[in-house]
């Protein structure tokens, strides 16, 4: 069984199951295809400016627990 969920967009590290990430707030990166998810508030900042947001903040979200 695996004990990462997702990596983090922007790090690279595992996000665990049950663990807390953050979601970019924007539509356009929350796409079934490619939902960016952050495992830190300093990877989220990373990559806001790269995304050229208008208006964006971290939205915190519980990982699946299995």
């Amino acid at each position: 069984m695996d004990t990462a969920w997702k990596s983090c967009s922007a790090c690279k590290k595992p996000i665990g199951f049950g663990a807390i990430y953050y979601l970019c707030s924007v539509s356009t990166c929350n796409r079934k295809r490619g939902t960016r998810t952050f495992c830190s508030i300093d990877c989220f900042d990373a990559h806001v400016p790269g995304a050229n947001h208008r208006s964006a903040w971290a939205e915190e979200n519980v990982a699946p627990k299995s």
